[in-house]
């Protein structure tokens, strides 16, 4: 007994993995043609499968649905929201305070470049381009007390977080509800948070330099979440068939099989890589 999505995939699966063996079999014969003097000069054949139609009966045995579905759903949203959340912001503050606090010391050593050049127009002191200001070579430290502060405001947000997520599930039909839909209010409540929570920082301990990289964060964050929304949403429901064609004509009459009838058509993808402004590489798969 097997899920009919599984064996359906697998079929289109197989088929696919026929097309690579073939691929790799063509560049291996393309090593051999070009060592052989005889045939170095002659096309090497490659064959692709344009289309393939496959008629499968089957027997449907039943479908499985949990009635508890959705409430262990619940559960497990609320559980990775609480477990989850706090270890990615933690991270997330550790990273975002050293890049602030960078940022901060490129923005005065330019501000004390830009005094000491005019200083020198005034003066003309020719040997003051030797100086350094002292407060460019300041490195991003976590004392005890700021890991602590950075531990306190994960837990205070997540906990937040979980509870505004609580309420809009509430009023939301949670039967109908979409990964996507849920992953943009989980980044609405998370920015709001996190805004909130930058106000609460002494000058020079906020992780976050401005909104800005708070938005980037909360994106990040969210982009991490989704993934694990997604493995928690998929439903559990399935129809289970049973594919044994050799033992099929033993003990299933026609009236009790199903025929699948599939038409794989091939389609080419290209990986594609692109850069954004900041150099980040960005990997995709486009059909040709």
């Amino acid at each position: 007994m097997v899920e009919l999505s599984t064996f359906i995939g697998q079929i289109i699966a197989d088929v696919a993995n026929a097309r690579k063996q073939a691929d790799v079999y063509a560049a291996s014969v393309s090593e051999l043609y070009h060592a052989d003097p005889f045939v170095k000069n002659l096309p090497v054949p490659h064959y692709t499968i344009e289309s393939a139609e496959i008629d499968v009966p089957v027997m449907v045995v039943g479908i499985t649905k949990s009635s508890d579905e959705f409430a262990e759903q619940l559960e497990k949203l609320f559980a990775a929201m609480k477990e989850k959340l706090p270890v990615m912001l933690m991270r997330n503050y550790k990273f975002s305070y050293i890049k602030a606090r960078e940022a901060e010391r490129e923005k005065e050593a330019e501000q004390s470049s830009s005094r000491e050049k005019l200083r020198r127009e005034r003066t003309g002191d020719a040997d003051s381009g030797k100086r350094k200001a002292g407060s460019s070579e300041r490195e991003a430290q976590f004392t005890p007390e700021l890991l602590e502060e950075f531990e306190s405001s994960a837990r205070t947000v997540s906990a937040r977080v979980t509870e505004a997520i609580a309420s809009y599930l509430d009023v939301y039909n949670y039967n109908l509800m979409k990964i996507l839909d849920l992953t943009d209010e989980f980044i609405r409540c998370l920015k709001r948070e996190l805004r909130k929570d930058a106000g609460t920082y002494e000058k020079g301990n906020c992780p976050y330099l401005d909104d800005a990289a708070i938005d980037s964060a909360v994106q990040y964050i969210g982009n991490l979440m989704f993934f694990e929304f997604k493995k928690i949403m998929r439903s559990s429901a399935a129809v289970q068939i049973d594919a044994n064609t050799v033992q099929m004509n033993e003990y299933a009459t026609r009236d009790c099989l199903m025929h699948i009838r599939l038409k794989v058509r091939e389609q080419d993808l290209s990986l594609m890589v692109e850069e954004d402004e900041k150099g980040r590489e960005r990997r995709f798969l486009s059909l040709s």
